[in-house]
């Protein structure tokens, strides 16, 4: 584990700590104040039509499954956003990596233009993706025959660049690549040793941006939010639940 993600891992325990903090410290308020008017008789009759035996509700059993599933689903893009930030937007498993796509230079738009320029290889659009997308790719080898008109992950500076390979020099071997959305190449001669990864074409299309926006400090925020008041309000109607049962059975004896 690198440095970078346990700083990720850090700050986001403590926003976490924080967000959950400042929202209970505002439910506890709301449960003392309940409490008293319960303790003062203020909700009896609603209590005592509440808790009479009668059967299982169906839609409230699943009102609280469809809250959890929620939930559930919040946390995991969370998840899945923070693992992808502290990672560099991939994720490797099984020998492949799994890239959040960024940019449209390489969107599904067939370029004409493109395509008659470099009718040498196969044009293949299948080979394409959008902003948002999750693309499955293979690690380069050092032995790997790069072939023209595949698209390949290549390392400039800090981010991985997914363009398609247009030309290969001998000298080096350098090689040049050009998105299928862009006027022109990248005007980068790539040595093979900055090539890391073979686009497979296989894509999970938008997933994607769910992540992306879950790396935002405004979908952190958000996601946090969201996720401290739901379950903050799962704890407080378990409380509630609580002191109205104990109310009822108060109710009961007094009989």
């Amino acid at each position: 584990m690198n440095s970078i993600t346990i700083i990720t891992i850090v700050v986001v325990a403590l926003l976490t700590v924080i967000i959950f903090s400042l929202t209970w410290l505002a439910y506890s308020s709301c449960l003392k104040a309940y409490k008293m008017e319960v303790d003062q008789g203020k909700h009896d009759e609603v209590i005592k039509q509440e808790y009479q035996p009668k059967k299982k509700n169906k839609s409230g059993l699943i009102g609280n499954i469809c809250s959890y599933l929620a939930l559930s689903i919040l946390l995991a893009v969370f998840v899945t956003g923070i693992v992808y930030k502290a990672n560099g937007n991939q994720f490797s498993i099984n020998g492949q990596t799994a890239l959040v796509i960024k940019s449209e230079s390489m969107s599904d738009f067939y370029n004409e233009d493109l395509a008659n320029e470099y009718k040498e290889y196969n044009y293949n659009t299948t080979l394409q993706f959008d902003i948002g997308d999750i693309c499955v790719f293979d690690k380069v080898s050092p032995d790997t025959e790069l072939v023209k008109g595949e698209v390949y992950g290549y390392q400039y500076k800090n981010i991985i660049i997914t363009h398609r390979l247009i030309d290969i020099y001998e000298e080096g071997p350098y090689y040049t690549f050009r998105g299928d959305n862009n006027p022109i190449s990248d005007g980068i001669l790539v040595p093979k040793d900055k090539i890391i990864y073979h686009y497979t074409g296989k894509k999970v299309p938008g997933i994607g941006s769910f992540v992306l926006y879950a790396q935002s400090y405004f979908g952190i925020l958000s996601l946090l939010g969201i996720t401290g008041v739901t379950a903050s309000s799962e704890i407080v109607y378990y409380k509630i639940n609580k002191i109205n049962k104990v109310r009822f059975k108060e109710l009961k004896n007094e009989k």
